[in-house]
């Protein structure tokens, strides 16, 4: 797939997150089977081991959710091939301000979504956050101390999470500042077209007489 990024010098982080969702479709799949991996580890879900062959099973499971996830992620752009995806949807609200061209419609399409996602994470990212730190004090373990791989885990996903709690707001604005003129501008051809009524038959012009 051939990336979509532009042709002016950009951040690292951007160049990182533009690398990631032009990726071929195996590297974000083995990513995530490496965590859905990692994660079953730490919570021992698999007490009392089995041996090898619990962690062939174990692996089988992880490289079956990492397609599944992975395939998720593409499935928009299938479904919507000229749409802006994340990344552009991302950068834009970043800039303040649309790419050249923009089709209006489909960007109102692309930050409607958007939009929605950042109203769910002002309850979702706590809640995870909660669980997720939760599970590292409630859930019983065959070990006393608590597994590498949770406490890696939760040495990025704990400032991840605070870091998004955070800056939603900023982020939300800029949505906001990309998708209300849309809207307005949508209401107001809306509203042009509603207001061209037909002409009625008595306006009618009448035929000439012969």
């Amino acid at each position: 797939m051939a990336s979509t990024a532009p042709d002016r010098p950009q951040p690292l982080f951007r160049r990182v997150r533009r690398a990631w969702a032009d990726a071929p479709f195996v590297v974000p799949a083995l990513a995530f089977a490496v965590l859905v991996f990692a994660w079953l580890g730490a919570l021992d879900l698999d007490r009392p081991s089995e041996g090898n062959g619990t962690a062939i099973l174990r692996a089988v499971f992880a490289l079956a959710a990492g397609a599944a996830m992975a395939g998720a992620r593409r499935l928009t752009r299938l479904h919507h091939p000229g749409a802006p995806c994340d990344v552009e949807v991302s950068e834009a609200a970043e800039d303040g301000a649309l790419p050249p061209g923009a089709d209006p419609i489909a960007w109102q399409d692309a930050l409607d979504p958007r939009r929605r996602q950042l109203r769910h994470e002002a309850w979702g990212m706590p809640v995870a956050l909660v669980l997720v730190v939760g599970l590292a004090v409630l859930v019983p373990r065959s070990s006393a101390p608590l597994p590498v791989a949770y406490v890696a885990f939760l040495a990025l996903f704990v400032p991840y999470a605070a870091s998004q709690m955070v800056t939603r707001p900023r982020r939300r604005d800029s949505v906001d500042a990309l998708l209300v003129p849309l809207q307005e501008r949508a209401l107001a051809e809306e509203g042009e077209r509603a207001g061209w009524a037909a002409p009625s038959p008595d306006n009618s012009v009448p035929p000439a007489a012969g």
